[in-house]
């Protein structure tokens, strides 16, 4: 029991002492203001924009596009592709999927067109009437539903077997036509 009481007083004088050690610090006084200038003499900063409260090159664009080529945005009436995306950002007048004409006030700096790889090009292939698609069953029937413009059996359930079987028929092709596009439009 002493050993231990004798433990305990050493490690709180120990502990006690190691707080008083910033107490042994000294003051150096002030500086010299000659030496720091000549230590750091005044030039122009490293960076050149250290100090602006704005930024100096603003850039506008959108980070996140759908086109007719994804499954939801076509199924929801985005009738337009990457290259019509990629021609009206730069600033030239198209006509919308609602048929109207439509042009941006000023070109965007950048676009981004994020279209899902599942069923990529699969709306476009669908609404043109594609013979590949036609020959499937699932296929025929959402091509003449769209065309009639009955939507009722578009509740879900059907999708997952006849649609990425149906998808697979242009996937490959479509990414690989449409892989160049950002570079010919942006470079």
């Amino acid at each position: 029991m002493k050993t231990k009481n004798t433990l305990i007083a050493v490690g709180l004088a120990l502990g006690l002492a190691g707080y008083s050690l910033p107490a042994f610090a000294q003051d150096s006084g002030e500086p010299d203001k000659a030496a720091i200038e000549k230590s750091f003499p005044s030039k122009r900063p490293y960076s050149p924009y250290a100090g602006r409260p704005f930024p100096a090159r603003v850039y506008w664009g959108d980070t996140h596009l759908h086109t007719s080529y994804s499954m939801d945005a076509g199924a929801f009436g985005a009738r337009l592709g990457p290259k019509d995306a990629y021609v009206f950002a730069k600033g030239n007048e198209i006509t919308a999927s609602s048929g109207q004409r439509v042009k941006l006030s000023r070109p965007l700096d950048f676009l981004v067109v994020a279209d899902h790889s599942d069923g990529m090009g699969f709306f476009p292939m669908l609404l043109s009437g594609s013979q590949a698609v036609l020959n499937d069953p699932q296929g025929k029937k959402w091509y003449e539903m769209i065309q009639s413009g009955d939507h009722q059996g578009s509740r879900g359930g059907e999708r997952s077997r006849p649609f990425h079987r149906l998808h697979r028929l242009r996937v490959d092709v479509e990414y690989r036509r449409q892989q160049p596009a950002p570079q010919r439009h942006f470079p």
